[in-house]
């Protein structure tokens, strides 16, 4: 017997929706066809979750709440090693990048459904989607744009926040498609090897955090 056989209906459902939501977004995401997936009706649905966003946001909790709690403990950790110096560009990109990136890494079958997830939740452009999306991340968004605020003095806010929302699309583009890019480097680059992808993505935006800004032309 499965393990999905065995788990219980209000799992099976979280599990159903997150497939469900990986592969189509939020707003094409059926409760039917998630109801059939996880072999319950729609009334076992409602029950557990009373509608199509409290389950949305449950499946969000499931997933993102393990991965808030990573990145603030690597935060934690890293600032009290620190003693209250400003944290190296290096350890908040690791701090960042680190927890989605070894959870892709960790058993890539099992967890295909999970990044997949993640990347497709990132990249939606659903409103509904992003508020829950921002709600989930703003503990850990507002942590570490602190932390860059205090190593980068010298950028602007919005210059940081241009470089941080750059950040955070590359990372979901790799893990919402990692194929793609294996397929278009014709294997010179593989996504499933988290310490090359992240000793890459280290190298290039702690040199694009650093960048000196240019200063904007007069029109």
């Amino acid at each position: 017997m499965s393990k999905t056989t065995e788990a219980d209906p209000q799992t099976r459902i979280l599990d159903a929706a997150e497939n469900a939501i990986a592969d189509f977004g939020f707003a094409g995401a059926s409760l039917r066809h998630i109801a059939t997936e996880a072999r319950v009706n729609l009334a076992t649905v409602y029950y557990y979750f009373r509608s199509k966003r409290g389950l949305m946001e449950a499946v969000l909790k499931r997933r993102l709440d393990p991965l808030r709690q990573e990145h603030l403990s690597l935060l934690r950790e890293f600032e009290t090693a620190a003693k209250g110096r400003p944290l190296p560009v290096e350890k908040l990109l690791e701090v960042m990048l680190l927890p989605p990136l070894r959870l892709a890494a960790q058993a890539p079958a099992k967890h295909q459904a999970i990044t997949r997830l993640i990347g497709r939740i990132v990249t939606e452009p659903n409103p509904e989607t992003q508020e829950m999306l921002r709600r989930q991340r703003a503990e850990i968004r507002t942590a570490c744009l602190k932390a860059l605020q205090r190593s980068l003095p010298g950028l602007s806010h919005p210059t940081l926040l241009w470089r941080f929302e750059f950040l955070w699309g590359a990372l979901a583009f790799t893990l919402c498609n990692p194929r793609k890019i294996e397929v278009e480097t014709h294997g010179a680059c593989n996504p499933a090897d988290t310490e090359k992808v992240l000793a890459e993505m280290m190298q290039f935006f702690s040199a694009g955090f650093r960048a000196r800004p240019q200063p904007q032309r007069k029109r």
